[in-house]
């Protein structure tokens, strides 16, 4: 399955090739990046998750050593992976690999923290100062990242991540990458879906200047647009419909006046959702009914139509729940399945380097699975993930298709 998964990434998107392209900072290199490259690149591919377990391959005397490998990842280009996951992107959606979500092109952005430590550190490290229980001051270091991914019916697709600086805040991080994406992915997406944070007029504005439509969570911290919609929704009646056990009741308002910073109109989404379900009661010897209420509330510049519809109406909320795609299909999947929280060299340079390779090798994967994987045996992504990783271990000699130059 390796073999296969290999062949496929150089047919279909020519990988290897590509990754001939990717420069690194060092004068005189004795081992061409190229090599290096590959090696990571096979490495995620097959999750294996450290580069102790990249030299403990049978292939690996074909393959730089780890140390020369994390070295290099410190000085590598980071602009030429980011290209490389540009030109995937554009190979996939011109074979209509990739699929819209509720009818839309949608990106969702959000930060993700990782490599949390009380002594491990770096010059680009975050700290934040934390009290034991019994008094004492102690410090924590991390790094953290913004991520921005295409969410799409079956997969989510990731096309950039940008690190949070210390010193500086997300929403700081989140502008630097959505002047990037905007750029290089003008025409991926219509629509930005982001929390409570990116309930800014910088960020409005900004995506706004590039013909794009943004949604955001509102709460109580901006006060006069979130009071607003409440006293509104005391005036109209809601839309009523239900979607499996759960009872939604859905105000949509028209605002103006209320933004001060943005100035101009926005709409805002609110919806009442009730869930009736059966619990276990607390003795374990029967079941009892248990209702769950959740409110939430969205603020956006998407137009909508005059009298909203029950349908577009469900769309929209639909829609705007599709923010969570990028914690359960990007963080949490690539934590839990491939590893994404594992260090490979602490180096501000070298953690995003890794981490962009990783995101080119599960899309290409999720393309791959989704494509061309027919055998009905093989229903989870992690019984696949298996079938690679041993399909690795068992090579004895690097594949033909790797164009390794000598």
């Amino acid at each position: 399955m390796y073999r296969r998964l290999i062949n496929y990434s150089s047919k279909h998107f020519g990988l290897f090739k590509k990754l001939a392209s990717i420069a690194d900072r060092r004068l005189k290199p004795q081992i061409a990046t190229v090599k290096i490259t590959a090696a990571i690149i096979c490495m995620q591919l097959s999750n294996l998750g450290s580069l102790n377990n990249l030299s403990q391959a049978l292939a690996y005397g074909a393959y730089p050593s780890v140390s020369t490998i994390a070295r290099v990842a410190d000085s590598m280009e980071l602009d030429g992976i980011r290209d490389i996951g540009l030109d995937i992107y554009k190979k996939a959606r011109k074979s209509k690999m990739l699929s819209a979500y509720c009818g839309k092109w949608i990106g969702i952005i959000d930060g993700h923290e990782i490599t949390t430590s009380s002594y491990l550190k770096c010059s680009h490290c975050k700290r934040r100062r934390l009290k034991t229980k019994d008094g004492a001051i102690k410090y924590q270091y991390y790094h953290q990242f913004t991520a921005f991914i295409l969410t799409g019916g079956d997969f989510s697709f990731t096309l950039d991540i940008e690190p949070i600086l210390p010193g500086e805040g997300e929403q700081t991080s989140a502008y630097r990458l959505l002047e990037r994406v905007c750029r290089n992915y003008s025409k991926a997406f219509k629509l930005v879906i982001g929390d409570a944070l990116y309930l800014n007029e910088k960020i409005f504005k900004l995506l706004e200047s590039h013909h794009k439509y943004t949604i955001a969570v509102l709460k109580e911290e901006r006060r006069q647009l979130f009071e607003e919609a409440n006293s509104l929704s005391l005036l109209v009646e809601p839309k009523t419909y239900k979607q499996g056990r759960t009872y939604y009741r859905v105000w949509d308002h028209s605002i103006s006046g209320c933004w001060d910073g943005y100035g101009k109109d926005v709409r805002v989404i609110v919806s009442e959702e009730t869930t009736r379900k059966k619990v276990h009661s607390k003795d374990g010897k029967g079941w009892i009914d248990m209702v769950e209420v959740a409110n939430w509330m969205w603020a956006t510049n998407l137009s909508g139509p005059e009298d909203s519809s029950i349908d577009d109406l469900k769309n929209i909320v639909k829609v705007c729940h599709s923010r969570w795609h990028i914690e359960n299909r990007c963080f949490k999947e690539t934590v839990n399945t491939w590893n994404g929280d594992h260090i490979y060299r602490h180096g501000e340079n070298a953690i995003i380097a890794f981490l962009l390779f990783l995101f080119i090798a599960v899309n290409i994967f999720n393309i791959f699975r989704k494509r061309n994987i027919k055998d009905k045996k093989i229903k989870t992504k992690v019984y696949l993930i298996d079938k690679i990783n041993a399909g690795f271990h068992n090579l004895k000699r690097p594949l033909p298709p790797i164009p390794i130059p000598i």
